[in-house]
C-alpha cells in the first residue's frame, strides 16, 4: 500500500497534479513568495542602513512594508493546505514539519510589530536602524524556513525545486507561544 500511495504521488506529480491537495505550481508560487519577502527584506535593510532621518526611515517602511505585507498574506492562504500534505507525505516517510502556517502567521505578526514600532525616534536614527536590521534578520531567517520547506516537499513531489532532498531539512520548527508570540525552535 505505501509503494502504491508514493508511485501515486510520483505519477501525479509527473503530470502536474497534486499531492494531497496541493499542486507543484502551487508550491513552486508559495516559494516565490518566500523569495519575494526575502528580496523585499533585503532592499529594505539596504535603505534602512542609510536612514538620515524621520522622513527616510517613514519612506523605506512604507515602500518596504506594501512588497511584503501581499506576499506573506499569500503564504498564509496556502499555509493550511500546504502543512496538510507535509503531514500526509509524513505518513508516506518523508518529512512531517507541519508548520508552514505557523511561520506565515509568524511573518505577519513580526510585520505587524515592526510597522508599529519603525521610526519611533524622532531625532536619533541609530535605535530605527537597528529596529529595521533586527526587522529585516526575523523576517529573512522565517523566509528561509519556508523556502526550505516548500523546496523540501516540491523536490518529495518531484517537482527539483532547489535539488533539494525530502526528509531531515530543517531550519526549526515554528512554535506559536501561549502569550501570542512565535518562535523557531530546533
Amino acid at each position: 500500500m505505501r509503494k502504491a500511495l508514493l508511485l501515486l504521488a510520483v505519477l501525479s506529480a509527473a503530470c502536474g497534479g497534486t499531492t494531497s491537495g496541493v499542486s507543484s505550481a502551487e508550491i513552486q508560487a508559495f516559494n516565490a513568495a518566500a523569495l519575494g519577502v526575502s528580496t523585499a527584506a533585503a532592499s529594505y535593510g539596504t535603505q534602512a542602513a542609510t536612514m538620515t532621518s524621520v522622513a527616510t526611515c517613514t519612506s523605506a517602511q512604507g515602500a518596504y512594508d506594501p512588497q511584503a505585507r501581499p506576499k506573506v498574506v499569500e503564504m498564509q492562504g496556502m499555509g493550511a493546505a500546504m502543512d496538510r500534505s507535509m503531514v500526509s507525505m509524513g505518513s508516506m516517510g518523508h518529512m512531517a514539519d507541519d508548520d508552514i502556517a505557523c511561520a506565515a502567521n509568524a511573518m505577519m505578526a513580526e510585520l505587524d510589530r515592526h510597522r508599529s514600532v519603525a521610526c519611533a525616534s524622532g531625532t536619533d536614527m541609530t535605535p530605527n536602524k537597528a529596529e529595521a536590521q533586527q526587522h529585516v534578520a526575523t523576517m529573512a531567517q522565517w523566509a528561509d524556513h519556508q523556502m526550505v520547506r516548500s523546496n523540501a516537499m516540491g523536490s518529495m513531489m518531484g517537482t527539483g525545486m532547489g535539488g533539494m532532498a525530502g526528509g531531515g531539512i530543517t531550519t526549526g520548527h515554528c512554535v506559536h507561544n501561549p502569550d501570542g508570540s512565535y518562535t523557531m525552535q530546533p
